[in-house]
């Protein structure tokens, strides 16, 4: 069966053992307190996420006749952009962000759990890291994908946070295991994983103000 429920398991799970935390503020005081990540290393970094880009070209559309299928293309500096999620009426299916037809990001369905999750940012830099995940982050605010959540109710929102969430999380990691940040691997874990618990949060958001 079909739930928005079942997908927030994995959207807001923790990148650490533990329960996950039930608000940002919460997550940062831990993050914080565990690997030495400060509010501010947080806010630097959304900031970043937030900063203008150039979205031009921008297509989406959604078919749910049987079940759900969205996907949104576009162009940046690194290629071609995709971000699919199609998922059947009895819950199983794939949600996957690629660059250039390679997948950079995949999460995999069944009964409308998330069952599989796996990321591929290790080849791009740290400047290419965030600039993708930046994009994957401002497209929701793009008039054509807005124009297209608008048409769909339910499911979709969560999709749509859920390879958000995983795919700001590793571009995050990524771009700060490369970058001289100085935090080190488990500080960025905690850094890419706490970024993409929010921006999915956010993200969901934007899917539903859309819809309504």
């Amino acid at each position: 069966m079909l739930t928005e429920l079942l997908i927030a398991v994995s959207l807001f799970a923790a990148p650490a053992a533990g329960p996950a935390p039930a608000t940002p503020d919460e997550f940062l005081d831990r993050a914080a307190r565990a690997n030495d990540v400060t509010e501010a290393d947080f806010e630097a970094v959304l900031n970043d996420l937030e900063l203008s880009i150039d979205l031009h070209h921008v297509d989406a559309f959604v078919e749910t006749a049987h079940g759900i299928h969205m996907q949104v293309d576009y162009p940046i500096a690194l290629g071609h952009v995709t971000i699919t999620m199609r998922m059947g009426e009895e819950g199983t299916g794939v949600a996957r962000l690629t660059l250039n037809q390679r997948v950079l990001a995949e999460q995999k369905f069944v009964d409308g759990k998330v069952i599989t999750e796996s990321t591929a940012f290790g080849a791009l830099t740290d400047e290419e890291a965030y600039l993708l995940v930046a994009s994957v982050y401002q497209v929701w605010d793009h008039e054509v994908v807005i124009k297209a959540l608008a048409e769909t109710r339910g499911l979709l929102c969560g999709l749509a946070a859920g390879i958000s969430f995983l795919a700001i999380s590793a571009g995050v990691f990524a771009g700060c295991e490369l970058a001289t940040s100085g935090l080190g691997t488990a500080a960025c874990v905690t850094l890419g994983g706490g970024l993409g618990t929010q921006t999915g949060a956010i993200v969901h958001d934007k899917c539903k103000k859309a819809q309504n």
